[in-house]
């Protein structure tokens, strides 16, 4: 795995993630209270908040800082997915709880996420320590 294709893949998922966090201020069937990923406000701005961080990850680093990031950016994602796994509405800061779409997004995302990292880390010669 190259860093051509880590920087694209975070730069995609960067994308995915702010478009997402937008149309879920919208009336829609894939996001919302009643959607089919349940979210609220605060999910919401947490979708395009992290998508701005891929996004920063993806344009603004090369290399071993690529590698670090795409895979700080999984481990982001696999906390994610454990703690709201754990505690579904986010210690009550969200309305709505976390569903089985919502728990198999951020664990998928943050796996192949890591793969990912740890495929390009392995390109560019750094040592895979996950």
């Amino acid at each position: 795995m190259n860093a051509s294709f880590a920087k694209s893949y975070i730069t995609v998922i960067g994308v995915v993630l702010i478009v997402g966090g937008i149309l879920g201020f919208t009336n829609n069937p894939l996001f919302g209270t009643d959607g089919l990923f349940a979210t609220d406000a605060l999910h919401n701005i947490v979708h395009a908040a992290t998508g701005a961080v891929a996004l920063a990850i993806g344009f603004g680093q090369r290399g071993d800082s690529l590698a670090r990031g795409v895979i700080g950016f999984g481990w982001l994602y696999m906390v994610l997915f454990v703690v709201l796994l754990v505690f579904p509405t986010l210690f009550a800061l969200l309305s709505v709880e976390v569903n089985v779409a919502d728990h198999f997004l951020h664990a998928g995302l943050g796996v192949v996420t890591l793969v990912v990292g740890l495929g390009v880390r392995r390109a560019v010669g750094s040592p895979v320590v996950a």
